[in-house]
């Protein structure tokens, strides 16, 4: 049976260690949204790996890994990802597998980025995801099996240059310099590094017989349609990308299992509201025990108590079976520890996370609060080890979203881990000798 995971927060939840762990027992990964604006970190045998168009998975010398339509492609960073990758003794290309549908990333994108973050300020990577998706909706895009073919490919660039720059100068009052030769020479050399990994891999998805992993990126509070817009990514980074973003019905997914990634607290970077954020010494205390700066930017991460109206929201909406619970371990050593189980706005409580930013915005959190364990839970790999007023946490947090947590996560290396439910813990998540 297949598995979907996905981040049930604004991202950063430590997915890059749970896909990694768990794609050990299939065949396929696959990314299908996003692009180099992800940043997946794992820790193998002591070694950090950050990969950010790369499956997780990859990592895995057995699996075949797939970058889907839905992705946007920074080829230049793929190629250099690849790289580093394979500089550490493991093969990629020869199992790696690249939608020919996919968007690229080029460097007008960037340029495009810059000045739209400039001028209204949401927090982007500036890796030009954001342009890309923009100009693939507005039927500008440029997909990876253009580049078979190098006249279409310099006529599409040369009208998407004239178009950004027209942009900058005429709207924006900004300069412009960029040479089409100059963009289609580097694409077509990074091309040639991979073109034999381009196939049409949603039939490729259809047609086999190899246990699938699906792998999401950012979170689902940043999903563009679902999360606190427009401060979002600008992909689908729920649930609800998976059909669009593999090219691959929604009946294909009637019968997988699916996770969501959580931490034991809440962080989001870049800007949008963030209803239990803590601009005090405990927040920076939490920043500085969860090691909370982004992989792929370095920002420091703005550091809260744990969401539940918002975890609830991501458990509903991406039809969760259950939570993976990371970082539990920052929490050792609090005195008291608080969740948050409604709003409260104006006169008002809100127990559902409304759509309305100027609601968000102005969402007072009402706690529930805890004593802490003040154990150490880093490194445990054994569930009897879990300290009981941790255990009250755990639970609490379970019957407030309606569904397991079904395993937690006790360090960034891949061997420390503890499953909590035995319906998930078996040769394969899901696979039908454990359901």
């Amino acid at each position: 049976m297949n598995l979907v995971i996905l981040g049930a927060q604004w991202g950063d939840e430590g997915k890059g260690k749970i896909v990694d762990l768990l794609s050990s027992e299939y065949e396929v990964v696959v990314r299908y949204q996003g692009g180099s604006n992800a940043g997946h970190t794992v820790m193998v045998n002591g070694q950090k790996f950050i990969l950010h168009l790369l499956p997780t998975g990859i990592l895995h010398s057995h699996t075949i890994g797939v970058i889907a339509q839905g992705m946007v492609v920074d080829l230049e960073l793929l190629v250099e990802e690849i790289k580093q990758i394979e500089g550490k003794g493991i093969s990629v290309r020869d199992r790696l597998l690249i939608s020919d549908r996919a968007h690229l990333v080029l460097p007008y994108h960037k340029t495009l980025d810059a000045l739209l973050e400039k001028k209204g300020k949401i927090g982007t990577t500036l890796r030009g995801i954001g342009p890309a998706y923009m100009l693939k909706y507005a039927r500008k895009g440029i997909r990876v099996c253009d580049l078979w073919d190098k006249d279409r490919f310099y006529s599409l660039v040369r009208d998407n240059l004239e178009f950004v720059e027209e942009l900058c100068k005429k709207v924006y009052c900004e300069a412009f310099e960029m040479k089409v030769d100059e963009v289609v020479d580097r694409a077509l050399e990074n091309f040639e590094e991979i073109k034999h990994c381009v196939t049409d891999t949603s039939s490729y998805l259809l047609n086999t017989k190899k246990s699938i992993l699906f792998e999401g990126a950012q979170g689902t509070l940043l999903d563009v349609d679902i999360g606190t817009y427009p401060y979002v990514t600008s992909s689908n980074s729920s649930a609800l990308g998976l059909s669009a973003g593999t090219g691959l019905p929604p009946k294909f997914f009637s019968g997988a299992k699916f996770l969501g990634v959580s931490k034991a607290y809440t962080t989001r970077v870049g800007e949008g509201p963030f209803p239990t954020e803590l601009k005090d010494e405990v927040g920076d205390l939490i920043r500085e025990k969860g090691k909370e700066y982004g992989a792929t930017t370095g920002r420091p991460r703005r550091c809260g108590w744990l969401d539940l109206v918002a975890l609830r929201h991501a458990v509903k909406l991406n039809g969760l079976d259950g939570i993976v619970l990371t970082k539990l371990d920052v929490l050792d050593g609090f005195e008291e520890i608080k969740v948050c189980t409604a709003y409260k706005i104006g006169n008002e409580t809100f127990e559902n996370f409304p759509a309305s930013l100027f609601l968000l915005e102005k969402a007072q959190p009402i706690y529930k609060s805890f004593e802490g364990w003040k154990e150490s839970t880093y490194g445990i790999t054994s569930a009897e080890d879990i300290p009981e007023k941790a255990m009250n946490y755990i639970n609490f947090i379970e019957r407030f979203v309606g569904v397991p947590v079904v395993m937690l996560s006790t360090s960034p290396e891949r061997d420390k881990y503890i499953w909590l439910s035995e319906v998930f813990h078996g040769k394969r998540v899901g696979s039908s000798n454990i359901c």
